[in-house]
């Protein structure tokens, strides 16, 4: 990777309810020195993009109170005038083609498919934000290594919490809840590299996305906490 300098004053806003994803964003962006703040919903990024104004937004589409897309059009409508808006990168693993229409629609510089590559995430400020070069090619490296510790604590704690939730989830059929779980756990079983975890997490949320089928989601449920059970963190 070639070398690229920010300035500390370079601001960049991260927005993602799903504590792993957004860690690991947050940490692949500080490996270029810029300043990055942090949100989880859209309400706090608002108030974070009035006072602070970053010239770069990294947002989920999927927030707990909006839509990354409507949260972005009211940044866009407050913003002061006579500043440049700011850049916006979405990162999602919605992929549908009505999505995509809509991301085309609303004018986005880009989006990244979670999850994504921490190359990509850096790769994509670096696109988007002028800047002298001066940072090293092994700042990127060095900060997957101290990530990658630190989201494996995090998942731990994640699967911890999150595995009673499905468990009565499902006992109670509650399917589309479970699903919405286990989106967000195969995300964080791709991002900390547990790839037999993430095939087991994919084909439960299969068997509970289409017709409920409750011996194929038993089936694949018991292979899920096999999985999880052998998970090393």
């Amino acid at each position: 990777m070639s070398s690229i300098s920010y300035s500390p004053d370079t601001r960049i806003l991260v927005i993602d309810d799903h504590a792993i994803s957004r860690h690991f964003t947050v940490g692949a962006l500080r490996s270029l020195a810029a300043t990055v703040r942090q949100a989880r919903t859209a309400d706090e990024a608002l108030a974070i993009t009035r006072s602070w104004l970053p010239g770069l937004i990294f947002t989920d589409i999927h927030l707990p109170d909006s839509c990354g897309l409507t949260l972005i059009s009211e940044i866009r409508k407050t913003w002061p005038p006579g500043r440049n808006l700011p850049h916006i990168v979405i990162i999602t693993g919605d992929t549908s083609s009505r999505l995509m229409r809509k991301i085309s629609q609303a004018g986005i510089d880009e989006t990244l498919q979670k999850p994504v590559a921490m190359q990509n995430i850096v790769s994509s400020a670096i696109r988007f934000m002028q800047a002298e070069t001066s940072i090293r090619e092994n700042s990127v490296q060095s900060s997957a290594i101290t990530i990658n510790y630190e989201l494996r604590e995090l998942f731990s704690q994640e699967l911890n919490t999150r595995l009673p939730e499905l468990d009565q989830y499902l006992f109670q059929l509650k399917w589309n809840p479970a699903a919405e779980l286990l989106h967000q756990l195969i995300a964080s079983s791709a991002l900390c590299r547990e790839p037999d975890l993430e095939f087991c997490c994919r084909k439960l949320y299969r068997a509970l996305s289409r017709k409920p089928n409750p011996a194929a989601i038993a089936q694949a449920y018991h292979q899920f906490l096999h999985a999880a059970v052998q998970t090393d963190l």
